[in-house]
């Protein structure tokens, strides 16, 4: 017979509290000193930390305000001369030019004055420089191939749009910390006057208040540091007072701390005191626990005559389950059932098509021999009795030949409507920028003596049917070509957006463009927005485009306005 292990004594479970106690309290006594040393090493790395932003940032405020102080004198100094000198010499014969150290009887532009002297007063301070930056550079001056990097193509872009704001940030220059600082130079009404009509300005549209250039002046903050004696000592130093005044500090907390743990050890014997009653008290509840746990025997008993009940109820639901399981088999019987008659149905379509595509071949062929006999002998009659007709005869005649010539590309368009439409995908990643260059390439050589303009965004990738895709984008970009024949300065743009999370593709034109209200027609085998004299085609382009990309599983929509161009967006 097992003997059951008798419970701890309430006065066994009070030791054991207390000797934890004391156990934690003794390890706390012992490892004060590295404590707070670590603590103190911490707080002096958050105040390292802190006094060393702190003197960045100050230094990045002097330049800022430094480099705002120089762009406005150079501001300054600009008009002044151009008012003062430039527009006086002017009337005396001088002019201002680039090379005017070459040129007889020339001055210095006043950009490139502002340039040098800035130059000059930079002069023996290393890391600091100013310059003068525009996309619109005199000829030998500035960034002539208009080449800027990254801070200086966000400062003029923001600047343009911003001209009375200033534009900076703090970057890494050849291993230094520096403030890159850039302001607008805009235009005045003296600017505009003389550089619309100098002859080596390369723009003669300037307005007053446009940005002509950016001023960049760049600061390293190292150098503006020693300028202001921002060194370690002055940093610093306060950080070793403050470890002189812990070091003092230091022992005063540790003769309070062996004070504090007499007082607690006091603590402690009254706290075991204590405990000792309570353990008595506890003996008591234990007793008491006894009773409640004859209580909770009774409860369990009839906790199982309820678990039977639940029992008899489950073995109620698991044959119901079974029913059920039945049921599903023979639903799947029936999924099993019209799955066949699918792919039967399959198979008849897929032997209709054949048929249709045989009718189809065959209705191309018949057609196709009167068309050509219609033509043939109109140009015969043209030729061959061209002295007996009279203008009436030959138009005729000639109109009968453009209809059959016209039914003749009609037939064309169907049968490769149905045979792209049909033909199986064979998917592969390919790189549609080059297609697309490749494309407008071969329309340029077709109409040599067009100048489009041709923008074709760079790397668009798609993993599609290659040759499918190369007959959505001939015909899309075929159309751009041809609607924009009638633009003074027409121009085609292939890019690429998102689309609800995915890639779209877009081919955008500035042409004839068309009413939204039928942009419904667009995609619809022979409708035309457009007169066939007008703009010649068949009509059937767009509708192979919409079933090809259907056929990719994406979506293709049209945007346009009249007279204003067209874009037709893609996915795949």
């Amino acid at each position: 017979m097992l003997s059951k292990e008798a419970p701890p004594k309430a006065s066994d479970i009070g030791k054991i509290y207390v000797e934890k106690v004391l156990g934690g309290l003794e390890f706390l006594h012992q490892q004060t000193i590295p404590i707070l040393t670590i603590l103190f090493g911490l707080c002096l790395l958050v105040m390292y930390f802190h006094i060393s932003q702190l003197k960045l940032q100050m230094a990045a405020t002097i330049a800022l305000r430094s480099a705002d102080t120089h762009s406005r004198e150079s501001k300054d100094m600009r008009e002044w001369y151009a008012i003062e000198v430039v527009q006086r010499l002017h009337a005396i014969g001088i002019n201002d030019s680039e090379p005017y150290r070459v040129k007889e009887g020339a001055i210095p532009l006043p950009a490139l004055l502002s340039l040098n002297l800035g130059g000059q007063l930079f002069l023996g301070r290393p890391g600091e420089r100013v310059r003068l930056l525009s996309e619109y550079p005199f000829s030998s001056a500035g960034n002539p191939e208009k080449v800027m990097d990254s801070f200086q193509g966000k400062a003029w872009e923001f600047l343009n749009q911003h001209p009375e704001k200033s534009f900076y940030r703090v970057e890494a220059i050849e291993g230094r910390q520096s403030l890159r600082f850039a302001a607008a130079a805009r235009m005045q009404q003296e600017c505009v006057t003389c550089h619309n009509v100098h002859e080596e300005s390369p723009k003669h549209d300037w307005q007053v208040g446009q940005v002509g250039g950016v001023v960049e002046i760049i600061y390293p903050l190292d150098s503006l540091e020693e300028m202001t004696g921002m060194d370690w000592i002055d940093s610093y130093g306060m950080m070793g007072v403050l470890v002189l005044l812990w070091l003092g500090g230091f022992g005063l907390v540790v003769l309070k701390l062996r004070r504090v743990s007499g007082e607690l050890e006091n603590r402690v014997r009254g706290r075991t005191a204590d405990l000792n009653e309570s353990n008595r008290r506890l003996e008591l509840e234990i007793f008491e626990r006894q009773l409640a746990e004859d209580t909770i025997r009774q409860a369990r008993d009839n906790l199982e005559k309820r678990v039977q009940e639940r029992t008899g109820k489950l073995a109620a639901s698991n044959a119901e389950l079974i029913r059920e399981v039945a049921e599903r088999k023979r639903a799947e019987e029936d999924i099993r059932r019209l799955n066949a008659q699918v792919v039967q149905r399959s198979a008849q379509l897929e032997a209709s098509n054949k048929e249709l595509e045989a009718f189809s071949y065959s209705v191309s062929h018949d057609l196709r021999a009167p068309l050509r006999g219609i033509d043939g002998f109109s140009q015969a009659v043209l030729e061959d009795y061209d002295d007996k007709l009279d203008d009436s005869g030959r138009s005729y005649l000639q109109r009968v030949r453009a209809a059959s010539q016209r039914m003749s590309q009609l037939i064309d368009a169907m049968l490769n409507l149905a045979r792209l439409t049909r033909a199986e995908i064979h998917t592969q990643t390919f790189d549609m920028s080059a297609v697309v260059r490749g494309i407008l390439d071969d329309l340029q050589k077709i109409e040599p003596e067009r100048q489009v303009e041709c923008v074709v965004a760079d790397n668009l990738l798609a993993t599609a049917d290659p040759q499918l895709i190369r007959a959505v984008l001939e015909n899309l970009l075929g159309n751009a070509w041809k609607f924009t024949r009638q633009h003074p300065n027409p121009r085609i743009e292939f890019g690429h957006s998102q689309y609800n999370g995915q890639a779209a593709y877009f081919v955008k034109d500035n042409g004839a463009g068309f009413d939204m209200t039928y942009a419904h027609k667009l995609f619809g085998a022979f409708q035309r927005l457009h007169a066939y004299t007008e703009y010649p085609g068949v009509g059937v382009g767009l509708a192979t485009v919409h079933r090809i990309i259907q056929r990719h599983g994406g979506q293709i929509w049209p945007e346009g306005v009249v007279d204003q161009g067209a874009v037709f967006h893609f996915t795949l």
